[in-house]
């Protein structure tokens, strides 16, 4: 199994060693994740002798290791931002966003921002949604410039993104391996001996469909989370990602 791992480790290394991550922090770490997964994984008593034998660490490692906590990134308000303002009827209008005065009572961005987020000032937020070219200026008003919020390319905020999509969705490819019937949608296309232009048209149609498709379905969970009852705890993530290695230069 692990020769087939090679596909998902290159790129994690790839990525560690960009960021400037010693080989004993993820080793370090991973032990920790073997350990919970070992524990959640075993049946009946769970002794630091059995996940010994589960993990193949040592045990005087396992009694230090059973406190590990995995810890999700938090939700970014900003993503939450932005799908609120597209949704909610009073800034927006037929699923466009509206522009909205910086300042003052609703419909403001300012009320918009407190809707989201009580501790962070509307400023903070602005200014990050505007160097992320989320939002232009004009004056006074602020309008939606992208309809999703992209972190900075390299910032932690961009990290904490690709961890909650990719995360999810190698936790759903792996409920697929591990169940009995795969519980979750996961499906791809993947073709080879096109060139670049071909492989950039067909990326812009896919980038457009599954950006309005991704749009639509935020809509109809805004507008249902709007009726949900308190202490609901469901949750969901749908995505997609196109991926193309062509060897290249594709004209712009």
């Amino acid at each position: 199994m692990l020769q087939t791992l090679d596909h998902i480790l290159a790129p994690l290394a790839r990525l560690l060693v960009a960021r400037g991550i010693p080989f004993g922090d993820l080793t370090e770490r991973l032990k920790g994740h073997y350990v919970q997964a070992a524990s959640e994984q075993s049946d009946g008593k769970i002794t630091d002798s059995r996940l010994s034998v589960m993990t193949g660490l040592q045990r005087r490692d396992i009694a230090r290791l059973r406190a590990f906590e995995h810890k999700a990134p938090k939700p970014n308000p900003l993503t939450r931002l932005v799908a609120l303002w597209q949704a909610h009827p009073d800034y927006s209008h037929k699923g466009k966003a509206k522009p909205l005065p910086r300042t003052g009572d609703a419909p403001s961005f300012e009320s918009l921002a407190r809707e989201v987020r009580q501790d962070v000032h509307p400023r903070a937020m602005l200014d990050t949604l505007f160097a992320a070219g989320t939002v232009k200026l004009d004056q006074d008003t602020i309008a939606l410039a992208q309809t999703a919020y992209v972190p900075l390319a390299g910032s932690e905020e961009q990290l904490d993104y690709l961890a909650e999509n990719v995360g999810d969705h190698l936790a759903a490819a792996a409920e697929n391996v591990l169940g009995p019937h795969p519980r979750h949608f996961e499906r791809a296309a993947h073709y080879t001996g096109l060139t670049a232009a071909q492989i950039k048209s067909l990326a812009e149609r896919y980038n457009a469909a599954q950006m309005a498709l991704l749009e639509e379905i935020a809509a109809e969970a805004e507008a249902l989370k709007a009726r949900t009852p308190s202490g609901a705890s469901g949750k969901f993530r749908a995505g997609g990602y196109f991926y193309s290695s062509t060897g290249e230069t594709p004209n712009d």
